[in-house]
Order: C-alpha cells, then structure tokens, then sequence
C-alpha cells in the first residue's frame, strides 16, 4: 500500500488524473467543470516542469545538513561506524558490480569510503535488502568496496532492510548503540534519514552526498525552461515529504 500510494501522487500519474478528470467531465457533458480541471492540469504542469518550485523545494531540504568534513571530526567519539543507506541496484551478471549499483547507490558507497578513510578505526556498513535481485544490494555494496581497495575486516552488511526504518532497526538489532555512527545518504534524503534515526534512538552525524542542487561558476541561461530535470526534482521531493509525513503517522 506505501508503494502504491508513493507511486500514485509523483507529478505524472498526478498529471494523467487530472486529465482523466477532465475527460470524464467533457464526455459526460460538463464542460465547465472539465475546462476547470483541464486548467488544473495544465497549472500542474507547468509547476512541476519549471525549475522555480522543483529547485526551491529541494534546496529546502538540502540546506539542513553540511558535508562531512575534517572539522567534523571533532564531534565523533572514539569507535565509529559509517552506516551507507540503499539506493537502488540491479544483479545483472553480466555487470562488474560498481556497474551494478545505481549513480545514487554509488555517490553514496563514494562517499562512505571517503570518510572511511578518513575516520581511523572506523567501520562501515552497507545496508540494503535484494528486492526482486538475485542478489542483495548490500553484497554488491560489499564487492564494490574490495574491488576499491577496502579491507574486509572493516566492513559489515545488513542484508534485510528494504526501507530507512528498518536501516535503523536493524543497525540497532546487530550493532546496539555504543559506537558513534555517521549516516551516508543522498542530500535531499537526509533529514528524513536523521528523525527516523533518532527516533529509534541513535544520535548519529550527517554526512550528505549525491547532491541535487549545485552551483556552478558560470549560471546556465537557460535554467528557466521547462525539463524532465525539474519533473524528477519535484518526484524526488514529493518523496521525501510523503515519507516524513508517513513516518509521523506512525506509519511503517
């Protein structure tokens, strides 16, 4: 039911209900009220394909939490683990396994590995279960990790998780509540990541990666027209909002 309904309110499948609506009401001689909803879904897309709302709600979400850095150093106890949240794999065999994760699931191992190295003693986990693979996603984060020179001795899975919740529990369930923990996860998933987190009772450090919003030297002059960039944007956020208000519904 979580997946469906997360599915159903991203900004196409909203698009293609107002349309439908529209439809109905033209068809069933109510043209009033199908012009209203046929300007309802054009206003619709226009906000979700133009960057102005996409990017501002991204950024709001993306402002909360700095990069790992060295001056962040400061606040970690003496044992730490650096726990990489899942982000999308597939188990094709015919891939070498960096080629097997998703750009998120790699920005993210990218970044566990940076503050590994820079964190003496530190140990990182790689979670995330195997949906309909063959394999799990924590195994290929695993394979990944060797293949770039990690030492298997300072590395451990969580194979079962198959959402940031249960990434807490289980982080709780096999590892308690003694070591520091620094979360890797994508920027905009970041503050949802921290409450669920905290709420199982951890007080862990945030490490943001895989940026969305990014500033460059030069603006590009053509920001403003409208692109699938911004409908995936908008996706994401929806996403993310969604997730927050499920998790504080109790939802699981």
């Amino acid at each position: 039911m979580r997946a469906f309904l997360s599915l159903m309110i991203t900004s196409l499948p909203v698009l293609y209900m107002l349309l439908i609506m529209a439809s109905f009401f033209f068809l069933s001689h109510k043209s009033k009220t199908g012009r209203f909803f046929l300007v309802l879904a054009g206003i619709w897309l226009f906000i979700i394909s133009t960057p102005l709302i996409p990017k501002s709600l991204v950024k709001s979400l993306e402002i909360k939490y700095s990069q790992f850095t060295v001056e962040s150093l400061k606040n970690l106890p003496g044992s730490c683990d650096i726990i990489v949240l899942g982000g999308g794999h597939s188990d094709d065999k015919n891939l070498s396994p960096n080629n097997q994760l998703s750009t998120t699931a790699l920005a993210r191992l990218a970044e566990g590995i940076r503050i590994h190295r820079m964190v003496a003693g530190s140990r990182l986990i790689l979670s995330g279960y195997r949906g309909r693979s063959e394999l799990s996603q924590s195994l290929i984060l695993y394979r990944t990790a060797l293949m770039l020179g990690i030492d298997s001795t300072s590395m451990a899975m969580q194979e079962l998780p198959s959402n940031t919740r249960m990434e807490a529990e289980e982080y709780i369930k096999n590892f308690g509540k003694a070591n520091g923990l620094i979360i890797v996860t994508s920027d905009i998933h970041m503050p949802r990541a921290m409450i669920l987190f905290q709420k199982a009772g951890l007080n862990p450090v945030a490490a943001p990666t895989n940026q969305i919003i990014r500033y460059g030297s030069k603006k590009d002059p053509w920001w403003w027209i409208p692109s699938s960039e911004n409908i995936g944007m908008m996706d994401a956020v929806i996403h993310e909002y969604a997730g927050m208000l499920w998790s504080g519904v109790g939802g699981k």
